[in-house]
């Protein structure tokens, strides 16, 4: 029996329209093509979507302080004023030698810019508890887009350090930021210019002054300020009085009271010399000495537009400065570009592999020409729509771009070929059109809505997940959605007008025989299928403790980072040695190109790509970044595992790998308010993590303690003195490091101000006697030592502090051997130490092992969101509550393939594989669709039950069978990861082809019988509950064409 009947009638003549009027639709999708055009050349190309990380960052500084003083007079008030905000989720602080950062975590949803003022305004509040002597605190909220996407290295041969770091801070910085998109540069490496005077402890005694004396009197000078106005002659003339001093000499000879008359020189007590600032970290360009500068963007610009306009800006400044050379040592971009460009070729091959399957099938290059022709015009309007809702093209879209191309030619190879079925049979092209395309209609709509509601609720997804995954599921639905409008308007029209008329009955197949064969055995045998269907569906989860299970596939990208941690009390000598070590070991690498380390507080922070951070402000930290041939042979993993050992063996320093994303690949943290217990535990997790063969070289993230020098007053001494707690803090740190920023006088050159820093030389700074024997103020005016009033000693204490939620915390991370992050997660979890902790102490999710809960849980949510969208769908389009359970029993048979597929292919649940097992829920339901709304409207017209089915198999195999293949092939290039950055899309495509094979070849079969099933249970049950269920398959609701 054809396919004659009109099941849309009059519900669906939106294709007979469109045929009978060809210009308004040929205009239409004209000028959509033309729209996506022109907004493809507008989007901007990116590594991750715009996402709104909810976090203020509270950042608080103290020249010199140590970390135990940082913690309790900055760090704890911070907090606990923070603790007092709304819709806090997390507190996070780390605290350093003279750096104290807290990171406040909001809810999602919450505005930003409200709770970044909130946050400001308590830091003001709190600031008068804090100590005088911190720099104005800095309050910032925390954006993906300000990591650096760029990094260079700047050499100049006719340049002293300082000069060269001027000329980055100040002419490439200028140049830099007026390129369009880039937010900042910030220096890597290199020195800052100061004004130094090293005075001499003897002449100060011999004087009777003290060094914070000397900085007094310098500060008091630095003042340029108002005098008034005067009126001279006839005209007024404002008056200003400048003390600052202008010029070295004009320093040198500065007069400094001593007492009642009595004056010296500078000169007499210091020396002063235009110099640098003390170097608290370094950058080193394959173990020579670089100054290199970081490039961040703005949030909504391109990073590849970015890459661009520096590349131009640095051209041009190496053409105005010929002395100086940029060297680029690292570029997120190059990534980014890569996969963009990977997505364009996947898209080509996709989309030529699904036209040729096309063209196996019909045997006819005019039918398939129309079939291939609704890719590209489903494809390029979805451009216009990205466009308009501001999205780019990032990771997360060119990965929803890449899923759909196999979807897009679906509908119009229904279309194609219900239409060219009636013109082989001998109907004209016209014809076929007319009654082909509107006869399948109901079918077409409703497989596509059910791909739309299941990609749908992705977007709504909580947590960063969904802002994550916005773009995704709307760009999905949206490509789908154009699918279906050419689908239903332009592919039949397309049909009406090219395909020619020819006689082609396709004869019977062998193939054909052998289905029918086999469908009438499982009609007839209907509960040994069943048990068949079911035993394949149980069968297949357990594959699933046999899958690895992570956040997002590592990829194999041409870089590694290695982390340093050199011992507490490290000097940048001994860092410098470690640094040296670590550079020839991987020069002697020929899979090596370029070893780029930072060290310590480089003005730039942060690392060289995303994540790569290269530690904070403790001089211990440091990253190195190592980039690898992309012509190599072994995979960064290989490269990891053979140079394991090596690193682990480098003396005084702990030095191994960290991931792809510049962090460790496993950690776990635990927090407690008792340190002690806290510490006792951490080492003990430490010790029996090195059991565990899932993870690599444990180590804590920070040292128990560092050394300390301490100074404790005599509070009786120090009274009968008249000398404060202040004063002696103010004497010893003006020894030490110089006064704070803010209270240092400066040199005025004009534009620029140079801080003039007093104290002690070097050596003297070095000797704890000359500590001890300070000199300090007196209240009656005069003074004594250091040692008469306070207890000079050496001790120890924390070298850093972690802190979670007013707690402290430790970190004891590892690097991953092999596995993937949920598999070392739950071999840490059997541990004896973490199934009995102590009282107090308590593990924390965060990270990456947080965000993969989380991804987990949503995308649970989004599933069944997903299947109940579906089902509520199928409902209103069936006005049955009996068949959409039929269409839905086809999902559990597509997971047994998408395991399979992952577990061949090595892969792992992860975030990509999760994205196509969603794609397989709408799939499966599609090939169901096909057969379950032919056999509803064969037995509408009043044939029974088994032919009915046997006839919708025979009429809809071939169609399912043809997208099924056409899917599988647009997918090919995906799972076969041939091009460059093509790892984190290979889950995906491999779930989605095995699920595919599996689903199809199964539901061809058992979706019939659970049909004969369901129908015979409602049959049984609608005179038993007349009034509950709907009339005995009744047509659809009719749709009024206006509304089409």
């Amino acid at each position: 029996m054809s396919e004659s009947h009109d099941s849309s009638a009059p519900a669906l003549k939106i294709s007979a329209w469109a045929i009978r009027n060809p210009v308004p639709v040929v205009v239409l999708f004209v000028a959509l093509v033309l729209a996506g055009m022109i907004a493809y050349t507008g989007l901007p190309v990116k590594q991750f979507p715009n996402v709104q990380f909810p976090m203020v960052s509270v950042t608080v500084t103290q020249n010199g302080a140590a970390p135990g003083e940082m913690e309790t007079q900055v760090t704890r008030p911070v907090e606990d004023a923070m603790a007092g905000l709304s819709s806090v989720k997390n507190i996070t602080s780390v605290v350093t030698q003279g750096v104290s950062t807290t990171n406040i975590e909001f809810e999602l949803g919450e505005d930003l810019q409200k709770k970044t003022d909130d946050v400001r305004s308590r830091v003001d509040q709190v600031r008068a508890n804090l100590p005088r002597e911190i720099d104005a605190p800095t309050v910032t909220r925390v954006e993906l887009d300000s990591q650096p996407i760029l990094t260079y290295a700047v050499a100049a041969p006719g340049m002293s350090d300082t000069e060269l770091s001027w000329f980055i801070d100040d002419t490439v910085a200028r140049a830099i930021q007026s390129a369009p998109g880039v937010s900042q540069i910030s220096r890597v490496g290199g020195v800052n210019r100061e004004i130094n005077v090293l005075v001499d402890p003897d002449r100060l005694a011999a004087r009777g002054l003290t060094a914070a004396q000397v900085n007094s009197a310098l500060a008091s000078f630095d003042i340029d300020a108002s005098g008034g106005r005067v009126n001279v002659g006839s005209r007024e003339q404002t008056v200003r009085v400048l003390g600052s001093v202008q010029t070295l000499a004009a320093l040198r000879q500065l007069t400094i009271p001593v007492g009642a008359n009595r004056f010296v020189r500078l000169t007499d007590v210091a020396d002063v010399g235009d110099g640098a600032g003390e170097v608290r970290g370094f950058a080193r360009l394959d173990g020579r000495p670089v100054v290199g500068f970081q490039v961040m963007k703005t949030r909504d610009s391109s990073d590849v537009g970015v890459d661009d306009a520096v590349v131009v800006a640095i051209a041009k400044l190496e053409k105005s400065h010929p002395g100086v050379k940029f060297t680029k040592i690292f570029s997120s971009v190059d990534e980014t570009r890569a996969s963009f460009k990977a997505t364009q070729h996947v898209l080509a091959e996709g989309m030529i592999l699904a036209a040729l399957v096309v063209l196996l099938f019909l045997r006819d290059w005019r039918a398939t020409a129309i079939t291939a022709a609704a890719m590209p015009v489903s494809l390029i309007p979805t451009f216009a729509v990205m466009h308009a809702f501001g999205f780019s093209l990032n990771v997360v879209t060119l990965l929803a771009l890449t899923l759909v191309i196999g979807i897009l030619v679906d509908d119009a190879i229904v279309e194609i070929e219900n239409i060219e079925k009636r013109v082989a049979s001998g109907m004209r092209p016209y014809e076929a059109a007319m009654q082909g395309a509107d006869a399948i209609g109901l079918a077409v709509v409703a497989t596509t809505m059910t791909i739309i509601v299941v990609f749908t609720p992705v977007s709504f997804m909580k947590g960063m997940a969904g802002q994550f995954f916005r773009e995704f599921g709307l760009t999905v639905s949206v490509a789908v959605a154009f699918s279906l409008v050419v689908a239903r308007l332009l592919t039949p029209l397309m049909a009406a007008y090219l395909l020619k008329p020819h006689r082609n009955p396709h004869p019977r197949k062998p193939f054909q025989g052998f289905y029918r064969n086999v469908l009438e055995w499982a009609l007839d045998h209907r509960i040994i299928a069943s048990v068949v269907g079911g035993l394949v569906f149980v069968s297949s989860l357990f594959l699933v403790p046999l899958l690895p299970k992570g956040f997002q596939p590592a990829g194999n990208p041409d870089y590694v980072y290695v982390n340093i941690q050199g011992p507490p009390g490290a000097t940048a000598q001994a860092m410098e040695q470690t640094v040296q070590e670590i550079t020839r070991l991987f020069q002697r690498q020929s899979e090596v190109t370029s070893i780029f380390a930072q060290v310590g507080s480089t003005a730039g922070g942060g690392g060289p790509g995303f994540g790569g951070g290269g530690g904070g402000s403790d001089l211990r930290d440091g990253t190195v970044t190592v980039l690898l041939d992309p012509k190599r042979k072994l995979s960064d993993e290989a490269f990891k595992a053979r140079l394991r050992d090596d690193l682990r063996a480098i003396p005084d320093a702990r030095v191994g790998f960290l991931d792809f994303q510049g962090g460790a690949g496993f950690q776990q943290i635990l927090a407690s308010d008792n340190p002690a217990a806290l510490q006792a535990t951490a080492t003990e997790l430490e010790r029996e993590m090195r059991t565990l063969p899932q993870i690599a070289d444990p180590r804590p993230s920070t040292p128990p303690t560092g050394p300390e020098l301490v100074i404790r007053p005599r509070a009786e001494e120090a009274a009968r003195l008249g000398v404060s707690v202040d004063t002696i803090a103010q004497v010893a740190r003006v020894a030490t490091v110089g006064d704070i920023d803010a209270n240092v006088a400066k040199l005025n050159e004009g534009e620029r101000r140079i801080p003039i820093r007093v104290r002690l030389p070097q050596s003297a700074r070095a000797d704890i006697e000359r500590i001890r024997s300070l000199r300090v103020p007196t209240a009656g005016g005069g003074v004594t030592t250091l040692d008469s009033v306070a207890d000079v000693q050496f001790q120890a204490g924390p070298a850093r502090i972690d802190r979670l939620n007013r707690k402290r915390q430790l970190t004891v991370q590892a690097e991953l051997n092999g596995v993937e992050l949920g598999d070392a997660s739950a071999a840490v979890a059997k541990l004896p130490i973490m199934r009995r902790l102590p009282p107090g102490v308590g593990p924390a999710d965060t990270g990456q092992l947080e965000a993969m809960k989380e991804l987990f849980g949503s995308f649970g949510m989004a599933i069944f969101a997903g299947v109940s969208m579906i089902f509520g769908v199928l409902v209103l389009l069936f006005r049955s509550f009996f068949k959409p359970g039929v269409i839905l029993s086809a999902l559990p048979l597509a997971v047994g393939g998408a395991f399979l597929g992952l577990l061949i292919f090595h892969l792992s649940l992860s975030i990509p594989s999760l994205i196509g097992f969603l794609m397989l829920l709408g799939l499966a339901a599609k090939n169901s669709i096909l057969l379950v709304e032919y056999a509803i409207e064969r037995e509408r017209e009043g044939m029974p039950q088994r032919e009915a089915l046997l006839e919708a198999c025979r009429e809809r195999a071939r169609p399912i069978v043809m997208t099924t293949v056409a899917m599988a092939a647009g997918m090919l290039p995906t799972a076969f990861a041939l091009e460059k950055g093509a790892e984190f899309r290979q889950p995906m495509a491999v779930a989605v082809i095995g699920g595919l094979i599996t689903s199809t070849l199964l539901s061809l079969v058992l979706v019939p019988v659970v049909y004969e099933f369901v129908d015979d249970f409602e049959q049984w049950l609608k005179p038993r509950l007349a009034k509950l269920v709907t009339p005995r398959e009744a047509a659809p609701l009719p749709v009024p064409e206006d509304r089409l």
